[in-house]
């Protein structure tokens, strides 16, 4: 008898260093820095607090930091609520700058415990310039040190009055939830023949025939993914010899099609996008959750199981019609002849 064909390895997720899991997050999130050496999954995140007193110096809390997933590591910029405090000679014998920034931070209790106590939390992080160059801000690859330590912690009462006599618990700076996406794997986008692409997209629920202008990782408004536009021409005609030379004279090269295998995708219209956002954000913060919008969509689509997006016009920036938006490459083949 034939032996039985084996599953295909998984592809590597790319680790973003130190990572734990706590309670309001189904993947691992990235520990960024702290008070202290420590890296734990006990940590508490802001609003899953529910005992009545405060937490004291046995107990360990999980600040987030507003940064942003790029390409091999995380970004925070003024535009993510960092401020730009000061630029100065880095004295590490070049002619670079030493630039800081800061971001302001709350700790919080879930509502109606600990008497409402608050933890504000001022961060640090810095960036070297060239000389005469200046920074808007600060960018670390996975598996280096962070630049972010915090700086002060003071905790506030309900009234928002600073309480300097409260002893502060240690503080574990954490990543947003990273949700592997894109360049978090080792995947490339793969070939197929027509009828082969046409079959294996007909696996999933996306049937189109698709242009992909940019094969880089970019920002969409479903977060990291890549575009792929709905293509105008079918791929038979495209195939044809006169249609076929007239579209490459016209384009400058032969126009490439893609098709895609996708099994839950977020299917969105222009009027139910910013009530979605809304929703997206409301139950990011009740689970204590305090990022910004790129990890909150991230988070909330892989916890309802969206493995895609398809955006009509208008749920997208984009001058075109119907939006797919892939989020790995393992979802995407090339069609070739």
């Amino acid at each position: 008898a034939a032996a039985p064909a084996l599953e295909p390895e998984p592809p590597a997720y790319v680790a973003s260093g130190p990572t734990v899991k706590l309670g309001n997050a189904a993947s691992a999130q990235a520990v960024v820095g702290g008070t202290i050496k420590l890296v734990t999954d006990q940590a508490t995140p802001p609003g899953m607090w529910f005992a009545p007193h405060r937490p004291g110096p046995g107990d360990t809390l999980a600040v987030y930091a507003p940064l942003r997933a790029v390409v091999g590591g995380w970004s925070g910029t003024t535009n993510d609520g960092w401020s730009r405090m000061q630029q100065s000679w880095a004295d590490d014998g070049t002619s670079r700058d030493l630039v800081t920034f800061e971001v302001e931070r709350f700790w919080f209790t879930k509502p109606g415990y600990a008497e409402d106590a608050r933890l504000r939390v001022r961060i640090r992080a810095n960036s070297l310039a060239d000389e005469g160059r200046t920074r808007r801000g600060f960018r670390y690859r996975n598996g280096h040190d962070s630049p972010m330590q915090v700086v002060e912690a003071t905790w506030l009462d309900a009234n928002g009055t600073p309480r300097p006599d409260w002893p502060v618990p240690p503080i574990q700076l954490m990543a947003p939830p990273r949700v592997p996406r894109i360049s978090d794997f080792d995947e490339k986008v793969q070939q197929m023949n027509p009828r082969e692409a046409d079959l294996w997209a007909k696996q999933g629920v996306v049937h189109t025939l698709l242009h992909m202008p940019n094969p880089a990782q970019q920002r969409t408004p479903v977060g990291r993914g890549l575009p792929l536009f709905e293509a105008i021409v079918s791929q038979r005609l495209a195939a044809m010899p006169l249609v076929g030379s007239t579209l490459t004279r016209l384009a400058g090269q032969k126009p490439q099609f893609y098709r895609v295998q996708l099994h839950n995708p977020l299917r969105c219209d222009s009027p139910g996008w910013k009530p979605l956002l809304t929703q997206m954000m409301r139950e990011a913060q009740e689970l204590g959750l305090d990022m910004e919008s790129d990890a909150v969509i991230e988070w909330w689509l892989e916890r309802q199981g969206y493995d895609s997006a398809v955006l009509e016009r208008g749920a997208h920036p984009y001058d075109a019609g119907r939006v797919v938006v892939a989020f790995r490459r393992a979802q995407i083949v090339e069609v070739v002849n």
